[in-house]
């Protein structure tokens, strides 16, 4: 009685705050200042790459980057329903992405410190001056060496780290609505854009076949006690494809030139010119230590088609017919048989169908040191 009790205060607290800050800010869009900090959301669904794709941005010596600070609202807050469980995780963003750090106390333990945030020691800026000296700001993350050096830094350090660099990055999975991401487009003390980041849905079913640790994320996703492959699948790949049809469909004008659709299958593909093309959308410099990062990167490649091989064609049929619109929104071929499957020179990865303006050629080049 008492836990739930303090969930649906935390819950009351953090509501009351976004209204607030939605009615303030809902009549300011129609100018906006120069900023000098910008911020950039990957928006993903789980096993599709986003830890990966997040590394690219973390590895950059301008970006300061946090892994799924929204799992803290999500475990806290799980017995709420799904629908309002968007609201406290878009007030925590706002909070994060202006370096207001306390926005998270409510959700860590008492007197926390930097080894309650999730994946902490993947972060490279909280691994560096001021939370730690274990790296200066241009060096490689070693995650061994972080956990031992900087487990015990000080919670409130990260506030002042975040307001020395140039751009906030946040990888999340658990937005299933983009209108729900609106107020902080909105939001005039943002310069917030997204990338919105998909994969194919048998790869995502493959990846998840291998993995342990979801049971929770899946409850809630399918608001059933009782969820299985099949529900998940479904829902998630339903609500994938509303997110881009938002973007695609008459979306609002504060829209424009903020919404990027990525495919982790395009990462296969001549990665440097990709990156190069998303650091330019969020305004990032692509600088020596991350073209040295992906020269070293050989995995991506691999992964992208693994299921081709470890997927039985049972669950390829079946996650073909879960799936079938948001296959066919993001240009993923349709496989007849086990042979076509196995036979790795049949491309699955075709042209996207439709191109959403923001993707359009008029991205300024990247920068370079």
């Amino acid at each position: 009685m008492w836990l739930r009790r303090k969930q649906l205060k935390i819950f009351l607290l953090i509501s009351a705050s976004g209204l607030i800050l939605f009615f303030a800010f809902r009549d300011s869009t129609k100018s906006h200042p120069v900023f000098a900090k910008t911020q950039l959301l990957i928006l993903s669904t789980w096993r599709s790459g986003s830890t990966f794709f997040g590394e690219l941005f973390n590895c950059s010596p301008e970006v300061f980057y946090l892994m799924e600070p929204t799992r803290h609202v999500w475990a806290s807050l799980s017995k709420q329903p799904f629908r309002l469980l968007q609201i406290p995780m878009r007030n925590l963003l706002r909070s994060i992405f202006q370096c207001d750090m306390s926005a998270l106390e409510p959700y860590l333990n008492k007197n926390p410190s930097i080894s309650d945030l999730f994946m902490w020691y993947k972060n490279r800026a909280l691994c560096s001056l001021p939370v730690c000296s274990a790296f200066g700001p241009f060096d490689i993350n070693e995650e061994k060496r972080c956990r031992l050096e900087c487990q015990n830094s000080d919670f409130k350090l990260i506030e002042e780290t975040c307001k020395s660099y140039k751009h906030i990055v946040i990888k999340v999975v658990r937005f299933q609505d983009l209108k729900a991401l609106y107020s902080l487009l909105q939001d005039p003390s943002l310069n917030l854009k997204i990338i919105h980041l998909v994969r194919d849905p048998r790869a995502v079913l493959n990846s998840r076949e291998h993995v342990n640790g979801l049971e929770l994320d899946d409850m809630i996703v399918s608001e059933s006690q009782n969820a299985n492959l099949g529900m998940v699948m479904s829902r998630v790949c339903r609500s994938q494809a509303n997110i881009y049809q938002t973007a695609m469909q008459n979306p609002p004008p504060f829209l424009k030139d903020r919404y990027l659709l990525v495919r982790y299958e395009d990462l296969a593909q001549d990665l440097l010119p990709q990156i190069s093309k998303w650091y330019a959308f969020a305004g990032i410099r692509v600088s020596p230590e991350l073209e040295s990062f992906i020269n070293n990167l050989t995995r991506v490649k691999k992964l992208a088609g693994a299921w081709r091989t470890k997927l039985s064609f049972s669950k390829v049929q079946e996650v073909q017919r879960l799936c079938k619109t948001t296959m066919e929104l993001f240009g993923y071929r349709f496989l007849e048989s086990e042979q076509q499957q196995k036979d790795l020179a049949t491309n699955v990865v075709l042209p996207m169908p439709h191109q959403y303006e923001s993707e359009s050629s008029d991205i300024p080049h990247p920068q370079r040191h």
